[in-house]
């Protein structure tokens, strides 16, 4: 011990730290008591912050996973009244007319993938038309939303690969197509079966079901290659629609409009489709910082309360120190130093103790529901570095400043009050 002390301690801090350990070691008890509840409070927020956080994951894959980010069309013309339109004639009207919808063409997707994809923070872009029509086999047609895309830029996009129950999406071929388990059901078709598609635009087309698969979120869409959506919707080389996916997905809003700026055309951002669950997402995490602050400062007044106690116990040798010259900052330093010792050792305990908790209800899996469903974690939870670090440093800092009100304390004592 004085060799760890002559190494790694200051000179003038030798007596102070050799002190406060000896009261830390002969603590017994009461020294276990106060480690104890700086690593409860470290246990519980790295607990309370992993649950949130993992809810929050899965909350956000749910909702963003299946559909883009960021969606690029063409710019929806704003209705005008007469008034305002300049030919020459002076027809008015005091009722806005909305003009009929029209097909809105994509006609330079190229330059508009390329110029997305240089963008930071974007994963992936995709060109896709897309569209409504009727997919029958035999009678009674069923309406449903076709996909025309590349399938691996697609498969990014929107994961379909993941959700398979039988069959392919990669690799699909121009007469082939991919459905969902509930569309299957009502055709009552399996994969390799044929059926028929018939676009709004009257187009039709047989095609042989490639694959099958389900999210568990109601009817999805079906899946066909670019150049097969564009031949069935009627676009020529065109697309009507740009999806783009990415990294950060809470940064949308800024792509979308660095999109806007630089193209032609409007992007909508996800977070602005769905404010309302962006809001929920905030108010869980700043519930997550409450609950975890709180539980900090409980912790905090508890190891007050032990270190007090602590100063009452040793109060005969605090006035032996002080009548033999011992320095009210040397008896300050002794407090917090005790302090700092409980501190790093609880975060520590409480860190390896939190973790491990976090790492058992992992493994646990709650029952498969649907058929091709991939186990999911019964209780989602994600380990944050930095929320480790931060509930360390935190428990750390609180344990500290518990310890200043029974160091001062300590420090003025009356050495003759105390002896009598």
């Amino acid at each position: 011990m004085n060799v760890l002390l002559r190494t790694f301690v200051p000179r003038r801090f030798r007596f102070e730290t050799q002190l406060a350990l000896r009261h830390l070691l002969s603590g017994g008890g009461q020294t276990v008591l106060t480690v104890s509840a700086v690593a409860a409070g470290v246990i519980i927020v790295i607990f309370i912050t992993s649950l949130i956080f993992g809810l929050q994951d899965r909350l956000t894959e749910l909702l963003t996973d299946a559909i883009p980010h960021v969606t690029i069309t063409v710019e929806e013309p704003e209705p005008r009244p007469l008034a305002r339109i300049t030919d020459g004639s002076e027809l008015s009207s005091s009722r806005i007319e909305q003009q009929a919808p029209q097909l809105k063409f994509i006609d330079n997707w190229p330059h508009v993938v390329e110029t997305v994809r240089a963008l930071p923070n974007v994963r992936a872009v995709a060109p896709v038309v897309s569209g409504q029509a009727f997919v029958s086999k035999g009678a009674n047609p069923i309406g449903t939303a076709v996909v025309g895309a590349d399938p691996d830029l697609q498969n990014v996009i929107t994961p379909v690969t993941k959700d398979l129950i039988s069959g392919k999406y990669l690799g699909l071929r121009s007469d082939e197509i991919v459905i969902d388990a509930e569309l299957a059901e009502d055709l009552d078709v399996t994969t390799g079966e044929r059926i028929r598609v018939t676009s709004g635009t009257n187009a039709s087309d047989s095609f042989t079901v490639a694959g099958i698969y389900s999210r568990g979120q109601g009817r999805g869409s079906a899946y066909v290659t670019l150049r097969t959506g564009q031949s069935l919707f009627g676009y020529g080389t065109s697309v009507n629609v740009v999806y783009v996916k990415l990294i950060n997905i809470y940064e949308a809003d800024s792509v979308a409009d660095r999109i806007m700026a630089l193209l032609p055309y409007e992007a909508k951002s996800w977070t602005r489709e769905f404010p309302q669950f962006l809001s929920s997402l905030q108010v869980q995490t700043a519930s997550a910082y409450l609950i975890s602050a709180f539980s900090l400062i409980a912790s905090g007044f508890a190891i007050a309360a032990v270190l007090i106690v602590s100063v009452l116990q040793k109060s005969k040798q605090i006035g032996i120190l002080k009548s033999m010259g011992t320095r009210r900052r040397q008896i300050l330093r002794v407090f917090i130093l005790e302090g700092l010792g409980v501190a790093i050792v609880g975060s520590l305990l409480g860190l390896v103790v939190g973790v491990t908790i976090v790492l058992l209800l992992s493994l646990f899996d709650q029952p498969v529901t649907r058929i091709g469903q991939t186990p999911e974690q019964l209780f989602p939870v994600r380990i944050l570095p930095f929320y480790l670090g931060l509930a360390m440093i935190a428990a750390i800092i609180s344990t500290v400043v518990a310890a200043v009100l029974p160091a001062r304390r300590a420090a003025k004592m009356n050495p003759v009050d105390v002896m009598r």
